[in-house]
């Protein structure tokens, strides 16, 4: 082998989690009905009715309708306690045991600042140049809202000059605003700013299909102390995910709730109060329901047999002990592994042999489209997706490009690999639809692209709420070709119907909930994950995972 990696197949460990010794009991379920009304004794539409069970650490939310009702259909059974939500009312709680029907009364909000989503906190900072703005959001929302009110609480007793400085890890911003940063930073969020902020005005209540959906939500990890980054879905009908910052694979069964947690070798004990050493990043699964993870800070690749709980890793470059940075990772029709490395390039892994390939991406001048010269400090390789014809699209986030790479062209060839400039500014992860169209999230553009490989045509969309909507991820429904597209700075997941371009929002019942990636299970149901790095932000203290169930 051409390479200089050591292959490891190590047993597992298991460690507790949440949860993982109270597996509910379905054989039950109960419904539960009831009614949301304003404090005038009005019918309050598009309230968030939350259903809790604690002991389990998850819950289950619907939607009321136009006339204030609402039902769960069949709770699994257990003593729930209830919340129901909506911008610009007090949310109200009935506790556990109370007898249905539910009737929930909601005054207005008494602190509507306190409900401000993270999209409008990142309104009220303003720059002078569109350019400086744009520059923001690239880098100092990588991994978290803005403006929330944990962000506005630095951990003592570091302040804010040297929290700006620690976060400015990609050396991105530019000088002139990190010079002025602090100041801007501290007028708009320090101590007492909140007395000079324009009034909120809540957005309209959910209308229409955003009223017929079920989201279920399971806590995962270590409370104040976990990046639940990625997931997915596995073929034995549990929910991967990777905690970034505990260096550990978790599953959750979503029937019965049961969590367990497996370690990775020569990765940080799972709790301890250290730096994680692993840092899992991305996860894919084989045809076989075998795992691949990306270990993005020890720049290796990780396969997790699903039967024997065993982990087998190799370096993630050809000839080097590490790769730099390996990110996001997709599987083609022939299980050859790809990934992108974002301090570098694109690779690949022949699953069999465990070799290892890189492709090195052009330049900024070896690129097609208009104004295509001129690339941002580090080109960041991001997203990556396979399409249908086998081709392997990627983004440079920071390089502004959207490139391909045809695997059965010969290495060198000028079409081995071809990069576009696109019409949005932050390309982070892709996808391609099987009609071959490739859709492309504009992460500090607060758009969305549609790009058609055959004529070299781009189409852009703008998100309903603006540029502050930082679309992470999207993902392309397999029965119905929707776009479904991370809400991450509005607290939402937003449908997108490519044939009437029309939008659905979805809005999540926790504040602060991050999403970066999109999954769809066999019965349809959309799967992603609450990873706001620090938990401390999430409203709960916990990253989680979620389920969106159309009804």
């Amino acid at each position: 082998m051409n390479r200089k990696a050591i292959a490891l197949s190590i047993p597992f460990f298991v460690l507790a989690l949440i949860g993982a010794n109270n597996a509910l009991d379905t054989t039950g379920t109960i419904s539960v009905t009831g009614n949301v009304v304003d404090g005038s004794g009005n019918p309050v539409r598009g309230a968030t009715v939350t259903a809790f069970n604690d002991d389990l650490a998850a819950s289950i939310s619907v939607v009321s309708a136009v006339d204030g009702s609402f039902r769960f259909d069949a709770l699994p059974g257990a003593d729930y306690r209830y919340r129901s939500r909506l911008m610009g009312l007090e949310d109200s709680h009935i506790a556990a045991g109370s007898t249905t029907p539910l009737a929930f009364v909601m005054p207005p909000a008494k602190d509507l600042d306190a409900q401000r989503p993270a999209n409008n906190l990142l309104d009220l900072l303003k720059f002078e140049d569109e350019a400086d703005a744009l520059n923001f959001r690239m880098m100092c929302t990588y991994c978290h809202q803005v403006g929330t009110l944990g962000w506005r609480s630095p951990e003592e007793p570091v302040d804010w000059e040297v929290m700006i400085t620690r976060m400015d890890g990609f050396r991105g911003l530019y000088k002139h605003t990190q010079d002025s940063l602090v100041d801007r930073l501290v007028s708009v969020y320090g101590r007492d700013a909140e007395k000079s902020w324009p009034a909120f005005v809540p957005p309209e209540p959910p209308s229409g299909d955003s009223l017929k959906v079920e989201i279920s939500e399971w806590a995962m990890s270590k409370e104040d102390a976990a990046t639940v980054h990625d997931l997915e879905v596995g073929i034995d009908g549990l929910i991967y995910a990777v905690d970034m910052s505990n260096d550990a694979l978790l599953t959750l069964d979503p029937k019965t709730g049961e969590r367990k947690t497996y370690s990775w070798p020569g990765g940080k004990t799972f709790g301890e109060p250290v730096a994680p050493i692993k840092g899992p990043h991305s996860i894919e699964m084989a045809a076989n329901g075998d795992m691949w993870v990306t270990l993005a800070l020890s720049g290796e690749m990780s396969k997790f047999d699903i039967r024997t709980k065993e982990f087998t890793t190799v370096s993630a470059h050809p000839t080097r002990a590490r790769g730099g940075y390996p990110h996001t990772l997709r599987l083609d029709k022939q299980g050859v592994v790809w990934w992108t490395d974002a301090a570098r390039s694109v690779f690949s892994l022949q699953p069999d042999t465990l070799v290892v390939k890189e492709y090195v991406l052009p330049s900024a001048d070896q690129v097609r489209g208009e104004g295509a010269r001129g690339e941002s400090r580090g080109i960041t390789p991001y997203g990556i997706d396979i399409a249908p014809d086998g081709m392997v699209w990627y983004t440079k986030l920071n390089g502004q490009r959207v490139g391909r790479i045809d695997p059965t062209a010969a290495d060198g060839s000028p079409d081995q690999i071809v990069e576009w400039k696109p019409p949005v500014h932050g390309p982070r992860r892709l996808h391609v639809a099987p009609n071959g169209i490739v859709w492309v999230p504009g992460w500090a553009s607060g758009d969305f692209a549609s790009f058609d490989p055959k004529t070299e045509e781009w189409k852009v969309y703008d998100m309903p709420k603006g540029p502050n909507s930082l679309p992470y991820a999207l993902n392309v429904h397999p029965d119905t070709g929707d776009i479904w597209i991370c809400g991450t700075g509005t607290d939402s997941m937003l449908r997108f119907d490519p044939k009437t371009e029309t939008f659905t929002e979805y809005l999540m019942p926790t504040r602060v909930t991050y999403t970066r990636e999109i999954e769809f299970d066999e019965d349809g149901n959309v799967w992603t994950c609450n990873s706001n790095g620090p938990t401390r932000h999430i409203e709960n203290h916990y990253g989680s995972l979620i389920k969106i169930a159309l009804k």
